[in-house]
């Protein structure tokens, strides 16, 4: 009898063993799921917090201004005119949005701050030397959401470009001629016109831009 007990309180034994390695096993899978969760969780945090995460929310605004689409014209109505780059990611510039007192939005523009690296012309008042300067770009941004005018492509961080500026009533220079007063010297990129832009357009541009580059000795 004693010994019969004593098979039947193994074999129990036994069993409660092999419950106990069970749970532990799904224990273990269990956090193994959990931890893989967690890191792809984190990742996709990480990736969706980079700076440079596409915008794809742009509202867009038709403005009628005067747009030149000869470089002698554009030349001679601008009144400073540069080779520089923009300093900043585009998310890390000083974005202003303005609106009238019913919250309805008045205006918007980015104040971009550039690095000179030569003038190709200038008002007298501008000190040759000078090889900083904060100009505006007609488009902002705010949260997710870009706002442009004309279909304005913002200036790339480090893209040494030709810049067409003109000095508003406040005294601060702002770029004109919307995509048409900026050329980058590295030729024709995705951030030369908005991606909707038709085969048209891009040969206009391309035009444009050799003109430029011819004039300015840039070739």
């Amino acid at each position: 009898m004693k010994q019969d007990a004593f098979k039947r309180k193994e074999v129990k034994s036994n069993g409660e063993d092999e419950i106990m390695s069970f749970f532990k096993r799904k224990v273990v899978l269990v956090s193994l799921f959990v931890l893989a969760i967690s890191a792809a969780a984190i990742a996709y945090a990480n990736g969706q917090s980079k700076p440079d995460v596409p915008i794809h929310n742009v509202v867009n605004l038709s403005a009628n201004s005067l747009i030149f689409h000869e470089i002698d014209k554009l030349d001679a109505f601008a009144e400073l005119i540069v080779i520089g780059y923009a300093t900043e990611d585009f998310r890390d510039r000083e974005h202003v949005i303005t609106a009238f007192d019913d919250g309805t939005m008045q205006s918007y523009h980015t104040n971009t701050n550039i690095k000179i690296e030569k003038i190709l012309k200038k008002p007298n008042d501008f000190p040759s030397d000078q090889n900083k300067l904060t100009i505006i770009e007609p488009v902002s941004l705010e949260g997710d959401v870009k706002y442009t005018i004309n279909d304005y492509v913002e200036l790339q961080k480090g893209d040494k470009s030709v810049l067409f500026l003109m000095k508003n009533t406040f005294g601060d220079y702002g770029l004109i001629n919307y995509n048409l007063g900026k050329f980058s010297l590295e030729g024709i990129t995705q951030y030369s016109l908005p991606q909707s832009s038709t085969a048209q357009a891009l040969s206009n541009y391309a035009t444009f831009r050799d003109s430029v580059m011819k004039k300015y000795h840039l070739n």
